[in-house]
């Protein structure tokens, strides 16, 4: 059971991620408006690395999500950038401005779903992310300090 839902957590995150990551790739300038649509005050030499940088990691994260590899820092890493996402989305939020979230578009598979490119929604989808990586995080380490071998009243596994 726990491996599922391992399994599912990772297929929707690091597919969220690694869709996210493609639709910005190959557009550094919409990835820029984009991040010129918080109004926060960056140099434009960081928002242009970020507009280019972000995507890749964004890739990055979903290829290490979907394979698996080194769960707890993936999914350490991916908490760490939703993180950001919520503080960013969360400020336009109460701020009322209307951004372009640079987020994927899920209105392509009902149109509900547009509620979540919203400050409001995308703030709220990403809090919920950000639990799914919390479960993701705390289910990979107990299933490497399974194999450290039973806990003694020493502490030390021997």
């Amino acid at each position: 059971m726990k491996r599922a839902a391992m399994m599912a957590i990772r297929l929707v995150l690091g597919g969220l991620f690694l869709a996210a990551g493609l639709s910005k790739v190959g557009a550094p300038l919409q990835t820029l408006a984009a991040i010129y649509s918080y109004q926060i005050v960056l140099p434009d030499w960081l928002a242009t690395t970020v507009a280019h940088a972000l995507p890749w990691m964004e890739i990055l994260l979903g290829l290490g999500l979907l394979a698996g590899l080194w769960l707890p820092v993936t999914a350490g890493c991916a908490a760490a950038m939703l993180g950001v996402f919520i503080v960013l989305t969360g400020q336009a939020w109460w701020r009322e401005l209307p951004i372009d979230c640079g987020c994927v578009d899920l209105s392509v598979l009902h149109p509900a779903l547009a509620a979540l490119s919203t400050p409001a929604g995308a703030t709220l989808r990403n809090v919920v992310l950000l639990a799914l990586c919390g479960a993701l995080f705390w289910m990979a380490r107990g299933r490497q300090n399974r194999h450290l071998g039973p806990i003694t009243a020493r502490g030390n596994g021997q």
